[in-house]
């Protein structure tokens, strides 16, 4: 049960201070605040969704540290980080809480410009994040189509294109794929596009999801390229795609049309960037991750355990 927005506002922080800081049992709480346990719990819980409270798991599994450390060497990357073995309908929710564990302690105090790709992993993101970034934090996305997952946020903030999202958020209006070359470029004059654009390009730090040519692809499942379509693809030596654009297992960029009609930050770009991050895991993506790392699309990769083990 939701708890009221009364007693959430006057109780929330107290709440959350009693049984995260003080170490008091939620009976305790009710007593001294003369609540009944299960609206101590039901505050509890909201303070998680909402940002009041971030926990994060500072000790990290001997193993998957040494693992971290043998996948940065092999693959030369900056930084690695690889979340435990979870059921395949939970990784992406878990690659996305990782994500957001990853800028909540690697961002710059001062502020940061953050730059978000496509995808649900990484639009995941956002619903992860606590209030407890710099408070100069803004986001900016890298492509179009983002407005693809805004009907899964929350309402209710004021000022931020993702509703229920508490930073700064620059999103081009445009769709990922256009229909036509000419159309495409003609968006791609546009003062608002361009603008929003450029500001990803400075981003100081970048997280893009990296897809694979499965039948659930999101890609597929937006409708920008059908099953049959994939398996063209497939044959002409496709392993993956960053944000539309696809590459082989060995990074390199192949000659498609449809590349042409994308509102993306482009591969060649994001080689050029400050510190891309690709998130990204499961089997199905081994070839897709091991192209985005040897055409060095990505900089530094977070992944989960198993992934990870089958790419050594």
């Amino acid at each position: 049960m939701k708890v009221s927005q009364k007693d959430y506002q006057l109780y929330a922080s107290r709440v959350a201070w009693y049984y995260f800081k003080a170490g008091m049992t939620q009976a305790d709480i009710a007593e001294k605040l003369g609540l009944n346990r299960s609206r101590v719990i039901n505050i509890l819980n909201e303070t998680r969704h909402d940002g009041t409270v971030a926990i994060h798991v500072q000790g990290k599994d001997a193993r998957l540290a040494e693992l971290e450390q043998a996948f940065k060497k092999h693959w030369k990357l900056r930084e690695v980080m690889i979340i435990p073995e979870v059921a395949e309908e939970q990784l992406k929710q878990n690659l996305s809480i990782a994500g957001a564990h990853l800028l909540e302690t690697r961002l710059d105090p001062k502020g940061a410009l953050v730059g978000l790709g496509w995808g649900h992993t990484v639009s995941g993101i956002t619903m992860h994040l606590s209030r407890m970034l710099p408070e100069k934090t803004e986001f900016v996305s890298l492509c179009g189509g983002v407005t693809q997952y805004l009907a899964e946020r929350r309402t209710g903030n004021v000022g931020a294109p993702l509703s229920g999202f508490y930073y700064p958020f620059r999103v081009l209006p445009t769709p990922l794929l256009l229909s036509t070359r000419s159309l495409c470029e003609t968006l791609l004059q546009e003062a608002e596009v361009q603008t929003v654009m450029e500001t990803a390009l400075l981003s100081d730090m970048t997280l893009v999801g990296i897809g694979a040519l499965m039948p659930n692809s999101e890609f597929v499942r937006f409708g920008y390229r059908s099953q049959k379509e994939l398996e063209l693809l497939k044959n002409e030596g496709a392993a993956g795609e960053i944000h539309g654009e696809f590459f082989d297992d060995q990074g390199n960029v192949l000659k498609l049309e449809h590349h042409h009609r994308l509102i993306t930050v482009k591969l060649m770009q994001l080689k050029k960037m400050k510190h891309v991050i690709g998130i990204a895991g499961g089997s199905e993506k081994i070839k897709a991750i091991r192209g985005a790392i040897t055409g060095g699309f990505i900089h530094s990769l977070i992944t989960d355990e198993t992934t990870a083990l089958k790419l050594l």
